[in-house]
Order: structure tokens, then sequence, then C-alpha cells
């Protein structure tokens, strides 16, 4: 993937990170060496709070302060407690009477692990076949707590059995002995992007967009990364077998930070249909289609703004739904959380609904339970939006996930104090609680001294309301239930009028963690009927006042791959910014093979390896200043036009010309590119209209690494070698430079990355890599029933890049991929006593 600088090592990306950022007002930090001290904080957290690894142990007492019998302290067990949370959902009936303590019971307890199997990657049926197979029966026959036989099961609403989820904590996950070995098979398909660990209830939004194979796709607030992936795996599996998807998604965030680890989370997927950028989602810029270019080009006024058939609008919030794994939320939770994010969120939602196309359909999604930040910002949605947009019923869709109707009716609270309307709310708060946070909104947030009529009033079920949870009843949101008691000096009388909104709010869906045994969501999908006029468009940002000490941090939805991120968010008169704040997420895996060659003969081993392993993670860094951007610390994005160049490397690997090369790679080095990136015709549009209406998109990443510019200091025909990550698209096209390799001198090369010629047990073999050029090539695993002239077009097919030196074979592969491909030929193949007896052949010399 085309990211714009890649510092070659985590240090160096903890420094990068830091030396960028936004003060208050949007303001860039001065760039400057961040303190070695700072490096080792950033690391151990990094490391610390990974999802897979084991926490760290209590500190140890100082020297000289404790006495050989003295007690070691012992950590103190979180306090899963607040008041104020209990009192806030209570008064908002979310659950009924009846269900309280069901629910806060299930809140205190910590939430199970869940993954995503990649359905695009190579291996799936393997790793389905042994979760079904092998970790299944043993994980019920070997644990023995009351989980018993549910330890681990596919969720029943997730497509085709790609969606697992265990009953077991992180935390158990990784002290129980019995779960080791499925600790670490988690772990390492993780690391290659096999599988994605997500919470189940994450999953759930994009499953909605119901996404074609033509769709572009905007996901609005990305980071770091999982709903994404989730979404290039839905457009790479809905196209034709051996083509590239017609489909695009472009993830949109805000925080550079956060985008280098969106990039470094979806470089797995090897996607050349991946757009990364970096805006303010409230902002996100309007650009242009390429199909109307040379139209355009003679009249700047025809100009179509870029439109998006889906948008995924998964908002910052408060992130209460995910109490369950993130502890700390008991401490801080308060409702003016909330209240002071709906602004936010109203305006990142407006600006979805303006991007999107007529026909097209928006997700809305949060992992907050506050209706201020759902129901009160769709109600707000829909009113703004007139008869342009419409909340769907989607209740006939994923049948088996448990949801449960929004909410129709609730209060405000603001400094203790509760309302029902806008006109209850005190004169000196009128500009902090806005007429849309309220059921009955029916105004513009500047009539804010009144409310409008057309507000419907329920006077038969004035003490209480409640939701069913059967999908079969999620309509009726009208149901009796006991009041619940609240003191009276808090809020509103419970015989006062109930007001409900308007809007069919019931279409909206509540996901509660005692349920299905998940973390809470709420989602909402919204359909654009019309375009919006002009008064809707220009009235799509709101902004209102906030005195400068009212601040608060809010989150968006905690993915497995990072601690929950924090960011300070100032709301002042007429600005909405962002102070950035430390990024807490986690580089897995990035060490690198410490053995090296023992091969005399291969003098330039070294180097090729160095150069493998000092890139292998280039994709995840933060931009690079380059004066030629139109944005500041960005590189520009320059389609490689270098036609000698290019016949280069088609001759030297034999390149089909069916193959779309020309017109599709990209770079951003304006001269004497190193790494040449590949896109697909979607992205290849949208990038020339882009560079043509002045680039108005900042571009942080995008397309797939494709070749690279080599280091061997012995001449070759070719300066460009092959990327590992684009082999799988290029593979099919490539007419030279192919060797075929048996079972166990594959897994020879994967093992010891570096053999001579004549150590090959095939000697066909080893004088076949003896008689080619010198230069880049592939070897592809050749099984006994494939045939040569098919193989490369077999999707199943294995194969790697490799070096061949003076006198050996190099193999040119990261540690992690070398890893699962070995694991994968040792129980595939039935090369486990084979590899035993070439190990003895290899020991006696």
């Amino acid at each position: 993937m085309l990211a714009a600088r890649t510092p070659v090592s985590l240090h160096h990306r903890i420094v990068a990170g830091g030396q960028r950022g936004r003060c208050v007002g949007g303001s860039e930090r001065r760039r400057g060496r961040a303190p070695c001290g700072q490096f080792a904080q950033a690391l151990e957290s990094l490391w610390r709070h990974s999802p897979w690894t084991h926490p760290p142990d209590p500190p140890a007492a100082a020297a000289g302060t404790a006495t050989s019998g003295e007690a070691k302290p012992s950590r103190q067990p979180p306090v899963l407690e607040n008041a104020a949370f209990e009192e806030y959902y209570k008064v908002q009936q979310i659950v009924r009477k009846e269900e309280w303590d069901a629910f806060m019971n299930v809140l205190r307890k910590p939430l199970p692990v869940a993954f995503r199997i990649n359905a695009c990657c190579q291996f799936y049926k393997d790793i389905c076949s042994k979760l079904e197979n092998e970790f299944r029966r043993s994980l019920e026959s070997e644990v023995s707590n009351e989980h018993g036989e549910d330890a681990i099961a596919p969720l029943p609403w997730y497509p085709c059995n790609l969606a697992w989820h265990l009953n077991f904590s992180r935390k158990e996950l990784r002290k129980n002995q019995a779960l080791e070995s499925f600790h670490e098979f988690l772990k390492h398909e993780s690391e290659v992007g096999n599988i994605t660990r997500q919470e189940a209830v994450s999953m759930v939004p994009p499953l909605f967009l119901n996404v074609q194979p033509d769709h572009h796709i905007l996901d609005m607030c990305a980071a770091p990364g999982s709903k994404t992936f989730q979404l290039l795996e839905i457009i790479h599996l809905s196209k034709e077998p051996g083509l590239l998807p017609g489909a695009l998604v472009i993830a949109n965030d805000l925080n550079v930070r956060r985008c280098d680890l969106l990039i470094h989370n979806t470089k797995r997927m090897c996607t050349a249909s991946l757009i990364v950028t970096n805006h303010e989602a409230e902002n996100f810029p309007y650009c242009s289609l390429a199909k109307d270019y040379l139209e355009s080009y003679k009249d700047p006024c025809k100009l179509q703004r870029l439109e998006f058939d889906r948008i995924l609008c998964d908002v910052p919030c408060s992130g209460d739904g995910t109490i369950r794994k993130g502890h700390d939320m008991w401490r801080k939770w308060n409702s003016g959380m909330g209240n002071q994010l709906h602004l936010l969120q109203v305006n990142i939602a407006m600006r979805g609904i303006a991007l999107l196309k007529v026909g097209g359909r928006m997700v809305y999604s949060t992992c907050s339970m506050n209706p201020v930040e759902n129901e009160a910002v769709i109600a707000e949605l829909l009113r703004r939006s007139g008869n342009s947009v419409e909340l769907l019923d989607v209740s006939s869709e994923l049948p088996e996930l448990v949801r449960r109707p929004g909410l129709t009716t609730w209060k405000v609270q603001d400094r203790e104090s509760w309302f029902q309307s806008h006109n209850e709310v005190p004169h000196n708060r009128k500009n902090v609680v806005l007429p849309s946070m309220f059921p009955a909104s029916n105004c513009t947030t500047e009539e804010s001294h009144t409310v409008c009529g057309d507000v419907e009033v329920n006077m038969d079920n004035m003490s209480s309301f409640s939701r069913n949870i059967n999908i079969e009843e999620t309509k009726k949101v009208n149901h009796h239930m006991d009041g619940v008691s609240i003191s009276p000096n808090k809020i509103l009388d419970c015989t006062s009028n109930i007001v409900s909104s308007k809007f069919p709010l019931h279409r909206c869906m509540r996901i509660v963690p005692h349920d299905q045994n998940s973390g809470a969501f709420f989602i909402a999908v919204l359909h654009k009927l019309s375009p919006l006029n002009g008064s809707q468009i220009k009235g799509t940002k709101i902004q209102h006042t906030l005195g400068t000490d009212r601040i608060m941090q809010f989150q968006k939805e905690p993915e497995p791959e990072t601690r929950t991120y924090e960011t300070i968010l100032t709301l002042q008169q007429h600005n909405v910014s962002e102070v950035d704040t430390e990024m807490l997420g986690r580089r897995q895996n990035l060490s690198t093979d410490s053995q090296p060659s023992k091969d005399k003969n291969s003098t330039e081993v070294e180097m090729v390896f160095s150069d493998i392993e000092s890139t292998q993670v280039e994709s995840g860094d933060i931009m690079k200043l380059q004066k030629q951007s139109r944005w500041k610390g960005v590189d520009p994005v320059l389609f490689l036009n270098d036609e000698a160049m290019i016949k280069n490397v088609i001759s030297f690997f034999g390149i089909k010309e069916s193959f779309p090369l020309e017109g599709h790679l990209v770079t951003r080095s304006t001269d004497n590119a190193r790494r040449i990136y590949y896109v697909s015709k979607s992205v290849k549009e949208i990038l020339e209209l882009n560079a043509e209406v002045g680039g108005q998109l900042k571009i942080a990443s995008l397309g797939v690494k494709m070749f690279e510019r080599h280091r061997s200091k012995v001449a070759c025909p070719c300066a460009y070698r092959l990327s590992y990550e684009g082999l799988s698209l290029l593979l099919p096209y490539i007419r030279k430079r192919i060797l075929y390799a048996s079972p166990i001198d594959f897994h020879r090369l994967l093992q010891y990355r570096s053999i001579n010629f004549a150590h090959f047990l095939d000697t066909r073999f080893g004088e076949q890599a003896a008689s080619l050029m010198l230069g880049c090539c592939v070897v592809v695993l050749l099984e006994g029933h494939k045939h040569v002239d098919s193989i490369s077009k077999d999707p199943s097919t294995i194969a790697i890049v490799c070096w061949r030196g003076k006198g050996t074979m190099n193999v040119m592969v990261s540690p992690s991929d070398r890893k699962d491909l070995l694991e994968r030929m040792v129980y595939g193949f039935g090369l486990k006593d084979c590899v035993e007896e070439d190990e003895k052949i290899l020991s006696q010399g």
C-alpha cells in the first residue's frame, strides 16, 4: 500500500508520530526530536496493551523499602460502579425494569473474544477446517469451566460462519494453559492477515451497507481499520475470479497517527482498491469522478462532486457500549460526554448525507448507549434532510442478530438537571443544550428559545417506556412497564407528559450486552431519496458556543488492535478543533529473522534481506514533507510515466499485455522512484480528477506495492524486483522468470532462506535456477496433480519472490509470511517426516 514515508523501525514510527499533530485551533506542532524517555514509554505502552500479549506484572517494590517477609503489593481490582451511570440509564429506560440486574451483571463481566476470518486469504478454508475440526473439539474437551460445549462457536448471524465467538475473555485466553495453542494460533493468523480480532458488534454495521461489486464506499471515521478491512473483504469477494474489483473504499480519519495505524492494519489485505485520506470527517472535500474528466476539462462548471454509493458513518462517541473491555469507563463516565459530542456527530453525519448518491445507503453507528448520541442525531438528520432521506426498516436483514428497536422518547441531563424539552432549559444553558438533543425537536438550532409544534405526546403511558427484544416485535415500541424509582429532586416528575419523536426511530437498532453476550452498539440505516436542496447543504454544519473550560474526552470504538484512544475535544464558538493525544496502538510482530545465511557463496544475501526487513512495515508510516504537495507534510501522488522503465520491467518478467499496467503505476518519489505501487481502475480515475481539481483529497496511502528498486551491487538487466505484496495480483500474467519447485525443495527455501543451487534435492530444479539470469524471480510450489501451464492461474497456487544470486537462491519474504507458509506446507503436504529427514542430512554436512 502506498504510504507517504517509511521509517525503518518501530522506534522511528513512534518518533514520527510524536512530531506531527494538531494543537488547539488546528495548527501544526513544530517539528522536533522527541526525548528518548518518550520512546521507551510509547514502546512499552504499545506492547503492554497488545490484545494478544500478557499484561505486565505489578511493579516490584523499590529496593530497600521492603523486608524479606513483607508481601509484595497486589494489584487492586477495578471498581465497577458508577451511580451516575446507573441513574442515567434507568431514567432513559433502555431496558425493562426486570432486566436491569441482568443488564448490569453482564456489563461487569469481561467481554468474550471474537474474531473474523478473512475469506479472501489463500488459506481461509484450511483455517475454517482447523477451527471446526481441531480447536472446537479440543477446547470443548479440555476446558472445564462453566462455558462447557459453547467454548467456541461461529456467530450465528454472520454469513458463511466466517466470524467466531469465544466464551473467554482476553485474560482467560492468555492465562489458561489449555488455551495456549489456540492463543498462539490466533496471534499468528492475525499477524499475517488471515483473521482479524474484532468485537462481535463491531462487525454488524458493514453488513447493513449491502455493498455491490461496483460501489464507491466511504468510511468517514475509519481508524483503526477493522471495519475498513471488512469492507475490503466484501468487495474482493464480490468480484469475478481473476479480475480486480470495480468497487473501491476510501478510508478517512482526522488524526495523522491514527491514519498510520489504519494503513498498517489494512495493508495486510494487499489491495489496489483502497485510498486512505486524512481529513476532518465533517469537512470531507467534494471531488469529482473521472468519467466526466474530458467534459469537465473543457468546462469546469460541469464538474460533478465525488459522491458515494455507500457510506459508513461510525462516528466518535462517548463509548460506554465498550465498558466491558474498558473498565476505566466506570470511573470517568458522565452524562456530559454524550451531550458535548452530539453536535460533532450531527455535523459528520450530515456531511455523509451530502456526499451520498441518490439511491445510496448510509449506516450511522456508535458504540454508545446514550440516546443523545444515537436517536437524537438520527432525528436531527431526518428533520434537516426533509423528504430527501428515509430511515430504513432492516428488521428482515440478518434475522439471527438479536436487536432492539430505537427509543422514541428520552430525556436530556445537564448539570444534574433533567429536561424533556428545550423550552425547559434555563436561558443561560440554551446554547449548550441544543433543541436537536430532544425527541420533540422540529426547529433549527438557531431557534433555541422556542420548541416548534408537530410533536406527538403520549398521554396513555406516562410512567414508562420499554422495548421487546423479539425480532418479530421490533416495531412495537410503546409497552407498559413499572416505573423506575429515581430521586425526585434530580429528575422531572414521573407523571409529566412523555414527549415522543415524530420520526420512526423504532427502525433504529440497539444491541444490548445481555442479549447475546456482547458489547453495546447503535445502528441506523439511511436511504437517500433525492438531492439535498441548497439550504440543506449550506446548513449541514451547525456550530454553537461552549466555554473554553468545557473540555471532554471522547473515543471512537476501541478496536482490539489498539487501546481505547482518547482525544480532547474543545468546542469553541465558530470552531471545532481537535487536540492530538498519544496514539495508543500496536505494531504486531515487527521482529525480523536474526539468523544470517551461512552460505559463503551468497555475498549478496545480507543486502537483499536487509532490504526486505527494513521495508516490510513501510506502508504504515507517517507522511514526510514534500514541497510539491498541496498539503503540508504529505508527499504528492505521481503517476509513473517513465516508459523506458515500464517497458524494461514488462520485458524482464514477460508481463502479458492483458494486464493493465501502464497508467496504473504510481509513486511518491519525484525522481528515481524507489517503490512503485499499483492502483485499480476506479482508484486511478479518482486520482486523475483529484489532480485536475487541484488535489482536494489529502491522500495518506493508496495501492499495493508492486515493484521495488533492488540494492544489489551486481549488474542486473532490470533495476526493479517484484514485491511479495503484489505477487498474487501479477502472477497469472507473468511468463518469464518463473521456476517450479517440489514441495520439499520449496519448504527448504522457506526454512533456510538461502540455498546453494547444488543443494536442492531436485537436481533439475537446481540446474534451472543456476541457468537463470541474475535478478528477481518467482518460485511456484508445484503440486503433483497440477499442470505447469495452468498452475499460475489457480488462485490456490502458492508462490514466493526470490533473488537469483551468484550461487544461491534467496527468499524475499517477511519472517511472518515465511512462518505461515512453512506451517501450511508441513501439515498440508505431509512433509513432517521428510523435513525431519532433511534436517538430519543437512546436519551431517
